[in-house]
C-alpha cells in the first residue's frame, strides 16, 4: 500500500545473523559528494541462487510441506530492541531486509489489476459477493483468492531475493468473525500460521502488521474500506482492536519467528496526539501478555515526535516505523529518480539531510527503526532500478534498521515489468490481451513523473497498431483523458497526434495538431479541466511537437478531484490496421494520469472511461468467471524484476552512485548583463562540467551549458531586473555530481505592498518546493522542521504601519512559525489542521511598522508539518 507521506518521506545470506561491527565503523554521514565512505557503499552480499523466474508447476499449495530450501534454515532467536539496533537473543544485531505481503489479507484493486461499477476494494467485493451469492459463498470465493495469492513458490521467490523478513499486512476480520464481535473466526489463525511456518522453513522472520483496523484508521484508500475513518471516534471499534491484539499476543508471544507487532498501520486519521494515546494503549494491551516481542511505534505523517524519547516515556523493546517515498508524490517537482534517491540515501547536498537526519534523530532517541515501506525501482528501468534497489537496502542496513519495501508483488492487465512496476514480481506479459481498443497509450505520474515522451514510448502504456475486429465500416471514439487526485494539479501538453491506415496513410483523426479546438469535444467527468488548444509556450511544447499544442491544467477555483476528457469520433474498417502515434509531455504535475483510448460508445458526461478489457466484472460476473480468476492468480507465470533479482544478490560493487566530486570555489563576476564564472577543477574522474541557473536559491535550475571541458564560463542574463543563481555539476561516466556552492547576481528587492509566491525566496534553509494544489497552482514550499527558513527582500516606499496575510496549510495542525524583519519577531503563526497538506486557508497577522527602504523579511519555523504557498504584505 503506498502512502502520502509529508517526510521526504538484498544483502543477507537466508536466516544468518549478520553483525553490523566492522560495517557501521567504517560508514558515516557526509556530503562530500564522492561515492566514497557514504552510507550503503558496501556490495558484499550473499545468497540462495537467484531464480529469475518461476513456473506454475514448481508451486504446490498451502498446507503441503516444501521442498524448495536447497539447506535447511537457521535457527531463529526472539528479537528485542537493544540501543539503535535489532539483536537476537545473544545480542548480537540482526540485518533484517525483506518486503511486504501486499494485497493478500488486505486487498488493494490496484494490485491486482481489477475493479469496477463500484467494486474497487475489499470491502465493497465483500458486500458484492455476499449480496450475490450468499455468506459462505462469499467466504469460499474470499478463501480461494487467498489460497492463490501467495503460495509456496512465492516464498521460494522470496528467499531468492535474499531476504529473511516479511511484513504481514492483515485485515481485522481475518481473525475477528465479522458475525460475532470479539470471537474468533473458526480459520483465525490458518494464513498467519503457515505464513510463519513456510517462513520458519527458509529462516525468515515475520512482521504482524494491522494494516485494515475495524472502521478504519486513515483517510486513506489502502486499509480495506475506501472512505472510511471511524476508529478514532467509535469506542466500540477500539476495544474490539484491543481484544484483537490480546488473541494475536496470547497466541505468538513464545514465537521465535515473530520479529515484531505493528499495532495499527499508518494511523493517521487523526491528530498526532491521538495516534499516540491508541497506539500507547495497543502497547499496554500487549505487554499485559507479551513482554518479550518488539512493538513498532508508527510515525504520524513522519514525524515521531509526539512519542518523545521511549525509555523517558517507560516503553520497553519497541522500534520506530517510517513509511518514506521520496519523490513519487510530488515533493520533487522536475528533479530525476536518480537525484531523488541520492539525496534521500546519500544525504542530499549539504550531507546531513535524507537518512542521515534520522540516524541523528534516532541515535539521539536510542531506538531502532523499521522502514516499513519504500519504493525506489518503480519506473526506474531495471537496471537502475536494481541498482537503487540494493542501495536502499544498504543503506538502511548500514544503521542497522529492519527494511521491508513495498510490495512484493503487483498484478496488471497487461502484464510484464516494463520499466519497473510496484511489484517486486507480476505477471508475465498478457499475450492474449486484444490492445487495438480499450486503453491504447498511458503515462502517469506514479509510473514516470516528469515524462516527455513519443506515445510508442509512453511508461505505463505503449501505444501500438490497431486492428479493429468484427466486420465493415465501424464508428469509434478516440479519448484523451486527464487527471489528477484531489489536492493535485494536472498540466500535460499533448500534439501530433495521428491515427493512419498503415498502407494508404490516410488521416482519420481531425485536427490533431491543434491550434484550435475543431474536431473535438470535451468532457467533464469530474470537477472540469482548462483545455487550451492553442498554447504555445515553448516550455509546454513536448519533444517532437510543432507550433501550438493541446494543454491541459486544473482552472482556478476548482477543487478536489479532476478528471475530464476530449474526444471525437473516428471511422475504422475491421480487419485493417492503423498506426497510432503523438507525443505528450507532463510539465511537473503531481498525482496525474494521461491515458488515451479507442472506445466503441460515445462518452458520456459524469461518467469515466475505463479500459475493462482483461477485467472480471464482479457485479455481474459468474461464480465460474470469479473463480478463474482467483485460481489465475495462483497459477499465472511471473515476470520477476530481473534488476533487483540480479542486484539484491550479487557480489558485484554497485556502481550506482560512484560519481565525481563536486566542483569546488565557484565565483562569479558580474558586469552589466554579463556574467563570468570559474571554479576550481574537480579531482576524480571527471569527464566534463554543466552550468546551472536558476531564479531562485537552492533550485537547480535549467542547464546553460553542458559537456564543457573549461572550468569558465560566460553569460548573459537574460532579465536584467532578475537575481540569477548559478551552480556547476562534474559529470563521470557514471552520473553527474552534486552541485558547487552556488553564486548569484545582485539581489532584487521586490516592492512591497505586494503578493509573493512563496517559492520566490532569495534564501533558504531546510525546505523543498512541491506542487501545490491550492487555486492558481505553482509550487508551494514546505518540508518546514525548527529553525529552518525561507527569506525575502523587500523594499518600503514610504513608512508606515503593514500586516502580512498568510497561505497556509496543514493536515495535522502545526506550532507553526515566526515572522522576522531584519532579525526581529514581529509576528508569530500558529495553525490549526486545514483538513489536508494542500487545502489552504488565509490568516492575517499582527500589525508591524516599517521604515521606508530596504529589508528582510524571513519566516523561521518553530515546529514543523506547515505549507505555505504565497503572502501578501500590505499596508495599513
Amino acid at each position: 500500500m503506498f502512502s502520502l507521506t509529508q517526510y521526504p518521506a538484498r544483502a543477507t545470506r537466508l536466516g544468518q545473523c549478520l553483525l553490523l561491527g566492522a560495517l557501521l565503523a567504517a560508514i558515516g554521514c557526509g556530503g562530500s559528494g564522492s561515492g566514497g565512505g557514504k552510507p550503503g557503499s558496501s556490495s558484499a552480499s550473499s545468497s540462495s541462487q537467484v531464480s529469475s523466474s518461476l513456473s506454475s508447476s514448481s508451486e504446490s499449495s498451502q498446507g503441503q510441506s516444501s521442498s524448495s530450501s536447497s539447506s535447511g534454515p537457521a535457527e531463529l532467536s526472539l528479537l528485542k530492541a537493544q540501543g539503535t539496533h535489532w539483536v537476537n537473543a545473544a545480542g548480537e544485531p540482526v540485518l533484517l531486509k525483506g518486503t511486504n505481503l501486499g494485497n493478500w489479507l488486505v486487498q488493494e484493486f490496484w494490485m491486482m489489476g481489477q475493479g469496477g461499477n463500484g467494486v474497487h476494494d475489499q470491502c465493497t467485493l465483500e458486500a458484492e459477493l455476499t449480496e450475490r451469492f450468499g455468506y459462505e459463498e462469499k467466504e469460499r470465493l474470499i478463501k480461494l483468492f487467498r489460497d492463490n495469492w501467495i503460495k509456496e513458490r512465492d516464498f521460494d521467490q522470496l528467499q531468492a531475493f535474499g531476504f529473511n523478513l516479511v511484513r504481514l499486512p492483515i485485515l481485522w476480520n481475518v481473525i475477528e468473525d465479522e458475525t460475532q464481535p470479539k470471537t474468533l473466526r473458526e480459520d483465525a489463525w490458518h494464513y498467519i500460521d503457515w505464513t510463519i511456518a513456510e517462513a520458519k522453513k527458509r529462516g525468515m522472520y515475520v512482521i504482524l502488521d494491522l494494516h485494515g483496523a475495524l472502521g478504519g484508521q486513515t483517510p486513506n484508500d489502502h486499509t480495506g474500506c475506501s472512505g472510511q475513518n471511524h476508529y478514532w471516534t467509535n469506542r466500540d471499534y477500539q476495544e474490539r482492536t484491543l481484544w484483537l491484539w490480546q488473541q494475536i499476543a496470547e497466541r505468538y508471544k513464545d514465537e521465535p519467528a515473530v520479529a515484531a507487532y505493528d499495532p495499527l498501520n499508518e494511523p493517521w486519521g487523526s491528530s498526532a496526539e491521538a495516534m499516540a494515546e491508541r497506539v500507547l494503549e495497543l502497547y499496554d494491551t500487549i505487554r499485559a501478555i507479551d513482554d518479550r516481542h518488539i512493538i513498532l511505534l508508527h510515525s504520524h505523517y513522519g514525524s515521531i515526535d509526539v512519542y518523545g524519547k521511549p525509555a523517558e516515556a517507560g516503553l520497553t523493546n519497541v522500534a520506530f516505523q517510517l513509511h518514506p517515498y521520496p519523490g513519487l508524490f510530488g515533493d520533487r517537482p522536475g528533479d530525476s529518480h536518480y537525484d531523488i534517491q541520492r539525496d534521500w540515501l546519500r544525504c542530499g547536498d549539504s550531507g546531513t539531510g535524507g537518512v542521515c537526519e534520522w540516524n541523528t534523530r534516532l541515535s539521539a532517541l536510542d531506538t531502532p527503526m523499521l522502514m516499513g515501506e519504500f519504493q525506489p525501482w518503480q519506473s526506474a528501468g531495471l537496471e537502475l532500478g536494481g541498482k537503487l534497489g540494493r542501495a536502499t537496502y544498504d543503506t538502511y542496513a548500514s544503521y542497522g534498521w529492519a527494511s521491508t519495501s513495498w510490495a512484493y508483488k503487483l498484478v496488471s492487465i497487461a502484464g510484464s515489468q516494463g520499466q519497473g512496476t510496484w511489484g517486486m514480481v507480476t505477471n508475465a506479459i498478457n499475450t492474449q490481451l486484444d490492445v487495438g481498443t480499450g486503453l491504447i497509450t498511458k503515462a502517469s505520474t506514479w509510473d514516470c513523473a516528469g515524462w516527455d515522451s513519443s506515445f510508442a514510448d509512453a511508461c505505463a502504456r505503449k501505444a501500438t497498431s490497431i486492428n479493429p475486429g468484427g466486420e465493415g465500416e465501424k464508428t469509434y471514439y478516440l479519448v484523451i483523458k486527464t487527471g489528477a487526485n484531489g489536492g493535485a494539479d494536472p498540466d500535460v501538453s499533448y500534439d501530433s497526434i495521428s491515427l493512419k491506415h498503415s498502407e494508404t496513410g490516410e488521416e482519420r483523426l481531425v485536427n490533431g495538431n491543434f491550434g484550435s479546438g475543431a474536431g473535438w469535444t470535451s468532457l467533464s467527468i469530474a470537477g472540469s479541466l482548462q483545455f487550451d488548444y492553442n498554447n504555445t509556450d515553448t516550455g509546454k511544447q513536448p519533444g517532437g511537437s510543432e507550433g501550438a499544442v493541446l494543454r491541459i491544467t486544473r482552472p482556478d477555483g476548482v477543487s478536489g478531484e479532476i478528471n475530464g476528457a476530449i474526444y471525437q469520433a473516428v471511422t475504422l474498417q475491421a480487419g485493417q490496421t492503423y498506426h497510432f502515434s503523438g507525443v505528450f509531455k507532463d510539465n511537473g504535475s503531481s498525482n496525474t494520469w494521461a491515458e488515451i483510448y479507442l472506445v466503441e460508445d460515445e462518452p458520456v458526461a459524469g461518467v469515466d472511461v475505463v479500459d475493462n478489457a482483461g477485467k472480471v466484472d464482479f457485479t455481474t460476473a459468474s461464480i465460474e468467471e470469479i473463480e478463474a480468476l482467483f485460481t489465475r492468480y495462483g497459477d499465472m507465470d511471473y515476470d520477476v524484476h530481473s534488476g533487483l533479482a540480479h542486484w539484491l544478490v550479487t557480489d558485484e560493487h554497485n556502481d550506482v552512485f560512484d560519481y565525481p566530486p563536486r566542483p569546488t570555489n565557484l565565483q562569479l563576476t558580474e558586469s552589466g548583463n554579463s556574467v563570468s564564472l570559474s571554479w576550481s577543477p574537480a579531482n576524480g574522474d571527471t569527464v566534463s562540467y554543466s552550468v546551472y541557473r536558476a531564479t531562485t536559491p537552492g533550485a537547480k535550475g535549467e542547464p546553460i551549458a553542458e559537456e564543457l571541458t573549461q572550468n569558465t564560463y560566460s553569460d548573459t542574463r537574460p532579465d536584467a531586473d532578475q537575481t540569477y543563481f548559478y551552480t556547476v555539476t562534474a559529470r563521470n561516466h557514471i552520473a553527474e555530481s552534486y552541485r558547487s556552492n552556488e553564486v548569484h547576481t545582485a539581489l532584487q528587492y521586490v516592492p512591497v505592498p505586494a503578493r509573493i509566491q512563496a517559492e520566490n525566496y532569495t534564501a533558504m534553509s531546510g525546505i523543498q518546493t512541491e506542487n501545490c494544489g491550492d487555486t492558481g497552482g505553482g509550487l508551494n514550499v514546505g518540508h518546514f522542521h525548527p529553525n529552518d527558513f525561507i527569506e525575502f527582500k523587500i523594499s518600503v516606499a514610504s513608512a508606515g504601519t503593514f500586516t502580512i496575510d498568510y497561505r497556509l496549510a496543514s493536515q495535522t495542525g502545526s506550532t507553526g512559525f515566526e515572522a522576522l524583519i531584519d532579525g526581529e519577531v514581529v509576528d508569530t503563526q500558529t495553525l490549526a489542521a486545514t483538513g489536508g497538506w494542500q487545502t489552504y486557508i488565509t490568516k492575517t497577522g499582527a500589525s508591524f511598522p516599517l521604515s521606508a527602504g530596504n529589508h528582510t523579511l524571513r519566516f523561521r519555523s518553530i515546529g514543523q508539518e506547515w505549507n505555505i504557498n504565497w503572502f501578501e504584505v500590505k499596508q495599513q
